[in-house]
């Protein structure tokens, strides 16, 4: 008897899609309030403005809280039964990323190393609702940052690249480039091209921390 990788998902790729329109009615009007906020964040990066780690470790860190626990654990864990443990990740990281704020741990400098990198992936996060209608689906299916969690790793490794580099900031990546490499596998298996979309994110990701440490050794 042969199987295929598909064999193992536990749902259907509709199944998966309904899951961010759901996420969406039940969140309205929150996303345009959202994007509009991730918009500002990314203008003043362009314009070369310095975030303060001291407000935006906690904001993001709430982001990972919500979407770790209402869409990973509650709506997608309502398919797949090992979402709720996957969910752990994002509350580690939210709480993280709150103690590292606060404490004044996460810090950006003026021109920090990677900000191309950076300020390009925080752009992607941002846009990334337009996959959906790209994929032939409706709006109502589109993925937000903020409140579902592939443009919200994707943004937090983009920010990340900005950041100031220490042990600290190189453990915050761990939770996001895991969820990448989980959503990946799991859109590639479903046979969604947004799954090679995903993986260039990650691997943008893990270029925009890798590259400047290998060209500033020191």
């Amino acid at each position: 008897m042969s199987w295929t990788p598909e064999d193992l998902l536990l749902f259907s790729p509709q199944v998966y899609w309904r899951l961010f329109a759901l996420e969406n009615e039940a969140v309205w009007p929150a996303q345009p309030v959202v994007l509009a906020a991730a918009a500002l964040l990314a203008l003043s990066l362009v314009w070369g403005r310095r975030p303060s780690g001291r407000w935006l470790g906690p904001a993001l860190g709430a982001a990972w809280l919500w979407t770790g626990w209402h869409f990973v654990a509650l709506r997608y864990g309502s398919v797949n039964w090992l979402a709720p443990s996957l969910a752990w990740g994002f509350y580690a990281e939210a709480a993280l990323l709150a103690g590292l704020g606060l404490s004044g741990r996460l810090v950006y400098p003026r021109r920090g190393r990677g900000t191309g990198f950076g300020i390009g992936l925080v752009a992607v996060a941002l846009v990334w609702p337009v996959l959906a209608p790209l994929d032939g689906r409706s709006w109502r299916e589109a993925e937000v940052v903020g409140l579902a969690p592939d443009p919200t790793a994707i943004a937090t490794l983009g920010l990340l690249a900005l950041a100031e580099r220490s042990r600290w900031t190189a453990l915050l990546c761990v939770a996001p480039v895991l969820w990448l490499a989980v959503s990946t596998l799991t859109l590639v298996t479903m046979g969604a091209w947004q799954g090679w979309a995903v993986l260039a994110a990650l691997l943008a990701g893990l270029a925009a921390w890798i590259v400047p440490l290998v060209r500033n050794p020191g």
